[in-house]
């Protein structure tokens, strides 16, 4: 995951209790993650990041679930499981056997690699280690399309008028709307630079809009970060996973504020 460094996800995990959705996943995102592997009897299945809800689903009984992620922080802050059941790797370059893995459920981690080396190096690696017949189901971020786009001045006067409801949002809509394309991606701190010129005092606009402050300091983890988020469309996505060999099986739109930029999709890796 070489998009996002190490410091800034030491920062989330210290501060995962004010993350919350869109950006973690809400009960219709949990409920579709549930059917991606149901009917399968003990799946082995992979989920990339410590997610916590993810390892929480209701597994069938025999199910064999482990985790890859890169930062030691998240995993020591988050994961759920059993110290043997988490790698810390990238997920580019898993060292899991061939064939190894049923299921690969990852939630929000797409635009965390950047577009397209590592997101197709991810997809290379996915081919490799899920058998044929295994599935992917992944929660992306997807910025809206060109008719729908918005500016940043626009999201930042939302944030003013109080048409943003929390912290989680913002960093969505923001985000995408300062991403000049996936291939530029956006930097986490010009994130923060963007809400700092148009907010600078953060305790005020907390007071103002009514939100806690710890919720909204919880940007302070994108400060001075050039770390970068690549957002890119479901067609985006489908085209690496296409290529591959995988199969477009599902796309689930939640109904939540900004569920459209939040589906999941699954794709199939087809048998022989």
């Amino acid at each position: 995951m070489t998009a996002v460094g190490g410091g800034h996800w030491t920062e989330i995990a210290r501060r995962w209790g004010h993350v919350g959705p869109p950006l973690r996943p809400g009960a219709a995102d949990l409920a579709f993650y549930a059917e991606v592997f149901s009917g399968r009897t003990a799946p082995r299945a992979l989920l990339l990041g410590v997610t916590p809800e993810l390892y929480r689903l209701p597994w069938p009984d025999g199910a064999d679930v482990i985790a890859v992620d890169h930062t030691p922080a998240m995993i020591d802050a988050l994961w759920p499981g059993p110290a043997a059941a988490v790698v810390c790797a990238d997920w580019t370059d898993m060292e899991l056997e061939p064939g190894s893995r049923d299921v690969v459920l990852g939630d929000g981690v797409f635009h965390l690699l950047d577009h397209p080396g590592g997101q197709a190096r991810l997809v290379d690696n996915l081919a490799r280690v899920v058998r044929p017949g295994g599935v992917v189901g992944l929660r992306l971020f997807v910025p809206p399309g060109a008719a729908d786009r918005e500016a940043p001045a626009s999201v930042l006067a939302d944030l003013s008028a109080g048409r943003v409801a929390n912290l989680n949002l913002l960093k969505l809509r923001l985000g995408m709307a300062l991403q000049p394309d996936p291939c530029a991606g956006v930097a986490l701190g010009a994130v923060y630079a963007a809400l700092d010129e148009a907010e600078p005092d953060l305790a005020a606009l907390a007071a103002r809009l009514g939100w806690d402050l710890d919720h909204l300091l919880a940007i302070e983890s994108y400060r001075g970060s050039d770390s970068h988020y690549s957002f890119v469309t479901v067609d985006e996505v489908g085209e690496l996973f296409v290529r591959r060999g995988f199969e477009l099986e599902a796309v689930h739109v939640p109904s939540y504020e900004l569920g459209e930029r939040c589906p999941t999709v699954v794709f199939r890796h087809p048998a022989p």
